[in-house]
């Protein structure tokens, strides 16, 4: 590869972690150049138009106990929306619809849910610091969700309440998802379920998603390559060798790989990472869900359902319209199972949550077959902590993984990745072996 173009940095993947490590590289004055499969920054956050509205296809919501990403929104000086309750809320019980205010479901929920995550506070004292009490985590981060919901001992109602609650967090089926990801959102979140369910779905963006990425991304000077997926990260004896999937070849002294846990395998590394990256990466994280959203005619009070086992088990108002039509949100536990293409089957899953409503027009980005993802947010599976954690955060060479579902406290979110890329930041500035 001589004479191919040399960089100080390339940054693989243009995610939030990817943008972030990006300017942190570029504004300490290395030359960066930034290499995107996609033909678009944003990763798994992608904000769009839709039926009138900007809609977020992935990541949209954000909080104040977010240290990282309201830093970035304080300093770009961009403005957050609040949603508020709805007016109608349902739960199913067996079957059976039921309905009362979503401060009686939520009592149901919370029940259950601080049975589900009891002892968290000396398991996860500091949770930015998941390894700060490990030797107390451990036998938690044996058990997947499933397995921690049946020792629980619920009656029905606060079983099927507790179980749709867990599959919209885990985006994926219960039996595959890691206790721990409970856990490690509820300790974010000040150790509350109330405040679990405000940092996962009532603050968004004025801007979107994308008024924050392009704001960091304008806070630096770097080069951008779209449209360019990377094949190869090979060790060189100054530096590293990256060669697109094109056969291009880029120079650097160092690479930060800021893309999914599920997409990392189709990345060759030469030399190979080590063994326990590579058992990391086999491992894989479990989110498979899908975001959809439906425009719907009827009833025009905001609405608010969840049932176990659906295939967007959790469907919430999230616009209005003046003719009385609204979109709806909603969140399934495996994408294979519901096709946003195929209307009359969004209106049959539709009547068996909402019923009552029309489907106009449904819309999902695909998220597991979308081989730059497998997957959406990181919902780790049993032994994520105890097994892998450090060591996939381990920097080799001249090489650094990056990316949400590596992040030391809110992984799975915007926050995580940003995180990341200023760990990636600090990196370049003071490698460690």
């Amino acid at each position: 590869m001589a004479g191919s173009e040399a960089y100080d940095v390339v940054v693989v993947g243009g995610g939030f972690a990817g943008v972030t490590a990006a300017r942190e590289a570029a504004r300490d004055g290395r030359s960066t150049l930034l290499l995107e499969a996609r033909d678009r920054l944003g990763g798994r956050t992608w904000t769009a138009p839709w039926r009138g509205h900007d809609i977020e296809y992935g990541g949209g919501w954000v909080h104040w106990h977010q240290p990282f990403t309201f830093s970035e929104i304080t300093r770009a000086g961009l403005a957050v929306e609040l949603s508020g309750d709805p007016d109608v809320t349902a739960w199913y019980v067996d079957g059976e619809r039921r309905t009362g205010t979503i401060a009686e479901r939520d009592a149901i929920a919370n029940a259950g849910w601080m049975r589900f995550v009891e002892g968290v506070e000396e398991s996860l004292p500091n949770p930015h610091d998941p390894l700060h009490a490990i030797d107390r985590l451990a036998a938690m981060d044996e058990l997947t969700i499933a397995e921690r919901v049946e020792q629980l001992g619920l009656d029905r109602e606060g079983h099927e309440v507790l179980w749709a609650e867990l599959e919209s967090l885990a985006h994926g089926p219960l039996d595959d998802a890691g206790a721990v990801s409970v856990l490690r959102w509820h300790a974010l979140s000040g150790y509350s379920l109330a405040l679990t369910q405000y940092t996962g779905g009532r603050v968004t963006l004025a801007a979107g998603t994308r008024g924050l990425l392009d704001a960091i991304a304008s806070q630096a000077p770097f080069e951008t390559r779209l449209s360019t997926p990377v094949a190869a990260v090979r060790r060189a004896s100054e530096g590293v060798e990256i060669e697109t999937r094109a056969g291009e070849p880029v120079r650097a002294g160092r690479a930060v790989v800021a893309v999914p846990l599920n997409a990392l395998a189709a990345i060759e590394f030469d030399p190979p990472l080590s063994e326990g990256k590579r058992e990391g990466i086999a491992l894989g994280q479990a989110s498979r869900g899908i975001k959809i959203f439906i425009h719907a005619e009827g009833d025009p009070s905001a609405q608010n359902a969840i049932r176990p086992g659906h295939p967007f088990g959790y469907l919430d108002t999230e616009f209005q319209h003046a003719d009385g039509s609204q979109i709806m949100i909603g969140f399934g536990y495996d994408a294979s199972v519901c096709d946003a293409t195929d209307l009359a089957g969004v209106q049959a899953s539709l009547d068996e949550i909402m019923p009552g409503y029309r489907a106009v027009a449904a819309t999902a980005h695909d998220w597991l077959s979308d081989e730059f993802s497998n997957g959406t947010w990181a919902i780790h599976r049993p032994g994520w902590y105890t097994r892998h954690y450090a060591e996939m955060r381990r920097p080799e060479g001249p090489v650094l993984l990056a990316g949400s579902d590596l992040a030391a406290g809110w992984s799975g979110f915007i926050d995580g990745a940003i995180e990341t890329g200023i760990r990636a930041g600090m990196w370049l500035r003071n490698p460690s072996p």
